[in-house]
């Protein structure tokens, strides 16, 4: 395969992975207020999410440097696009 297609496919797969990590993250904070164990919700959700993510960026670096740039970039505009999506509504007075 073309080397500009293993990093286009490392960005489209970590801007999923980061999709995945941010809103599972998101659900996690949403959960809190009605948990009964806080602390076992927010261990449990951070081992999975990070476990998921460092697994991904592992096997879609390869060993290539380049790559591991490529997918971070795609992982950060992932988590720019979630916060102006659920960015919270601000009116004028």
């Amino acid at each position: 395969m073309d080397y500009s297609m293993h990093l286009l496919l490392a960005l489209t797969f970590d801007f999923a992975i980061g999709i995945f990590y941010f809103s599972s993250l998101w659900v996690t904070v949403r959960q809190l207020p009605t948990t009964q164990q806080p602390i076992l919700l927010i261990v449990g959700s951070l081992l999975g999410r990070l476990s998921i993510a460092v697994l991904g960026f592992y096997l879609i670096m390869d060993g290539s440097w380049q790559r591991l740039v490529i997918a971070l970039l795609g992982f950060v505009l992932a988590r720019s696009i979630l916060i102006k999506r659920w960015k919270p509504r601000t009116f004028l007075r």
